[in-house]
């Protein structure tokens, strides 16, 4: 057999190769009841125990050291000092990336040997929060990174049970 074919064959089987890695890891969506709020997650994560004000979930990779959390929360009137206060740097943090629209907000950075992104949407007219917030070490970062991202387009906000009248 010529080069050609042989470049031709090893090409073809990363492609395989590439596309089998990428379906390795299946997803699921997460759908918080009381504030409507959803994300993908890895479907080998474990999702904990619902807190008292069921108010979302966190799940944890199989290895225990990342974890993604899901969630919804009501806003209060102060809306330019929430969004100030979620963009700031929490104790110990490093913000790396920090962006702002209308009506969304997400930062990321660092925190000792960690990585931190969170995402957070308002929906139902400015009177829900629906959020992300990824944590995981820092040397899994490249490994990460593509997971951080799909979990990050994901977030979506929806109508949830919380006394939300004005949501669609």
């Amino acid at each position: 057999m010529g080069k050609g074919h042989w470049r031709g064959l090893l090409g073809a089987m990363a492609v395989v190769l590439l596309a089998s890695a990428a379906l390795a890891e299946s997803w699921r969506q997460y759908r918080n009841a009381r504030f409507g709020t959803t994300a993908d997650v890895p479907a080998d994560w474990t999702m904990g125990e619902a807190p008292e004000n069921d108010d979302g979930r966190v799940f944890a990779s199989p290895d225990g050291r990342a974890q993604i959390t899901v969630s919804g929360g009501f806003r209060t009137d102060q809306k330019a000092q929430e969004f100030a206060d979620r963009l700031a740097p929490g104790k110990g943090e490093t913000v790396t990336y920090r962006r702002r629209a209308k009506d969304w907000l997400a930062v990321s950075g660092t925190k000792g040997d960690r990585i931190f992104y969170r995402k957070a949407l308002l929906s139902c007219n400015g009177t829900v929060w629906n959020s992300v917030a990824i944590d995981y070490p820092a040397a899994q970062k490249k490994k990460l990174d593509p997971l951080v991202t799909r979990v990050a387009r994901s977030l979506r906000a929806g109508p949830g049970d919380a006394h939300m009248t004005d949501c669609p």
